[in-house]
């Protein structure tokens, strides 16, 4: 095995370890949610950690109905990036 074929095998093995390390993490705040929810709590305090749970709102634009609407304005606003993207599969 070359030493890239055991960077890259290491970096699946980290990669993966990531994974299930923020899968469990997910889990970890799905429960603490459920038990704001219980306790019908946006925020609590519990020891020396606060905890907050609550409604957030956005505003965006539908770009899908402003082409539809507007597509010369639509595409005067467009704009393009690049960048690299790295993949191991």
């Amino acid at each position: 095995m070359t030493n890239l074929e055991s960077k890259i095998k290491e970096y699946r093995e980290m990669k993966r370890l990531a994974e299930e390390a923020l899968a469990a993490a997910d889990s970890i705040a799905d429960e603490l949610k459920a038990a704001m929810n219980e306790a019908e709590e946006s925020k609590m305090i519990i020891g020396e950690y606060k905890l907050s749970y609550t409604d957030c709102k956005r505003t965006g634009i539908d770009k899908k109905a402003l082409a539809a609407d507007h597509a010369d304005i639509y595409t005067a606003y467009l704009e393009e990036t690049s960048y690299k993207r790295f993949a191991v599969v």
